[in-house]
């Protein structure tokens, strides 16, 4: 990977692993057609979440910090 692209990496899986430790998880739309009838059609959007342990999102923080003072270095 190069040292341009270390630092975008390093913050969006710094901002990740932020968010999934202040929601508990990473919260995302899931839309579903229910039923369609011609141009007519029905949706449900549903509320998940991507939970995964603690020290997972830990994890994602220190590889991103990483990350991005790895690329300041270059």
């Amino acid at each position: 990977m190069g040292a341009g692209a270390m630092k975008p990496v390093g913050a969006v899986l710094v901002i990740l692993g932020m968010l999934g430790l202040i929601f508990g998880g990473i919260p995302y739309n899931k839309r579903e057609t229910i039923a369609q009838v011609g141009s007519l059609k029905m949706q449900a959007t549903e509320r998940r979440q991507l939970a995964l342990p603690p020290y997972v999102y830990g994890f994602a923080i220190l590889l991103g910090s990483a990350f991005w003072f790895r690329a300041d270095r270059r």
